[in-house]
C-alpha cells in the first residue's frame, strides 16, 4: 500500500483517528491505511465501545460505519453532534449501495463526509484530510458548533427537523422570539429546497449546515436541483404584489404558500443565494444584550 506523505508540523503528535467498524478484517485494513499515512489509528467494533473511547480519549476524526451491531452510525452522529464537547469532531461516514434502509433514511444528522463502499484508499484519505482541515478552519473562525443534516425531499420529515432545531438552539442565548423567527425561516427555506429545488424527487436530498459562533448563527441549505434564476420567480411572493403568485402556484399544482423567501428576509439579518440558486445562506447576527439603564440619583 502506497503511503501518502503528510506535511510535518514540527514535533506535533500524529492526529488520532477512531475507526468504528464491526468487521475485523475491514477495521484492520482501515487502521493500517491510516497508520501508513501518518495517523494514530484505534478501532472500536460497536457504537457503545466507540462512545466509551471518545469519552476517554477524544479523537481528531472518526471513520464510522453505518451498520453496527448495537446502534446505527446515524444514532452515534446525532449523539456526538448535539453535544458541545464532541460537536467539532469530524465524522467520515461509510455507507453501502446495497443498504436500502440507510438510503431511505429521512433525517440524517451529523456526518461531515459520506463515502460509499467500495472505495479507493486515496478517496478515504482525501475526504478525511478535507474534514480535518475544515475543523481547523472552524476553530480559527471561533465557531463553537457545526452540524450537518441531510433530509429527504419529503415534507413528513419537517416535524423531525423542527425538533432538531429546538435542540440546536439550546446552545445559544437567543430569545424565544428570535429562535422562533429563525426556525420559521429555516423550515420555509428547507421546504422550498425540497419542493422547488428537488421537485420532491425521493432520491434527492437537502443538505442543511448549522454553525454557531459568538457573532452569528448561520444555516446553509443546499438542494440537488439545477438551481433557478432569482430574478424570475413567478411562483413566489414579492413585496410589490404579495398575492400575484397564488394563481400561478395553483396552475402548477404547488402547495399553498410561496411567501417563504419574502418572509425569511424579515426573520433573519441576511438571506444570500449562491450563483446557481440551489444554495441559500441564512444568517442571524448575535447582538449584545441591552444594558439596564442606570438609575439617576435623586437631587
Amino acid at each position: 500500500m502506497q503511503r501518502v506523505d503528510q506535511v510535518s508540523s514540527g514535533d506535533a503528535p500524529p492526529e488520532h483517528v477512531l475507526v468504528v467498524e464491526d468487521d475485523p478484517e475491514i477495521s484492520c485494513l482501515l487502521c493500517q491505511l491510516l497508520e501508513l499515512d501518518g495517523y494514530r489509528a484505534e478501532a472500536a467494533p460497536t457504537g457503545s465501545e466507540a462512545i466509551r473511547q471518545i469519552q476517554k480519549d477524544q479523537p481528531d476524526a472518526i471513520v464510522l460505519d453505518i451498520m453496527l451491531p448495537d446502534m446505527s452510525g446515524f444514532e452515534i452522529c446525532q449523539r456526538l453532534k448535539l453535544r458541545r464537547e464532541t460537536n467539532q469532531i469530524p465524522i467520515l461516514m461509510l455507507t453501502a449501495l446495497s443498504d436500502e434502509n440507510s438510503r431511505r433514511s429521512g433525517l440524517r444528522v451529523g456526518a461531515n463526509r459520506y463515502l460509499t463502499k467500495p472505495f479507493e484508499p486515496q478517496q478515504l484519505l482525501g475526504e478525511l484530510k478535507e474534514a480535518i482541515a475544515h475543523r481547523r478552519e472552524l476553530l480559527a473562525r471561533q465557531t463553537h458548533t457545526s452540524v450537518q443534516v441531510q433530509m429527504a425531499s419529503d415534507s413528513r420529515f419537517r416535524e423531525q427537523l423542527n425538533d432538531l432545531l429546538s435542540e440546536l438552539f439550546v446552545l445559544t442565548q437567543l430569545s424565544e422570539d428570535e429562535i422562533g423567527r429563525i426556525r420559521y425561516a429555516v423550515l420555509e427555506m428547507t421546504e422550498n429546497a425540497a419542493e422547488w429545488g428537488n421537485r420532491r424527487q425521493k432520491d434527492l436530498i437537502v443538505n442543511i449546515s448549522y454553525e454557531l459562533s459568538d457573532e452569528w448563527v448561520r444555516f446553509v441549505i443546499t438542494d440537488q436541483g439545477p438551481g433557478f434564476d432569482r430574478n424570475n420567480l413567478p411562483h413566489a411572493a414579492c413585496e410589490e404584489d404579495p398575492t400575484a403568485h397564488l394563481g400561478i402556484r395553483e396552475k402548477l399544482g404547488m402547495r399553498h404558500g410561496g411567501f417563504g423567501i419574502m418572509l425569511a428576509r424579515g426573520m433573519v439579518d441576511k438571506v444570500e443565494y449562491n450563483e446557481a440558486g440551489n444554495q441559500v445562506t441564512l444568517t442571524k447576527l448575535m447582538r449584545p444584550a441591552a444594558k439596564p439603564e442606570e438609575a439617576t440619583p435623586s437631587g
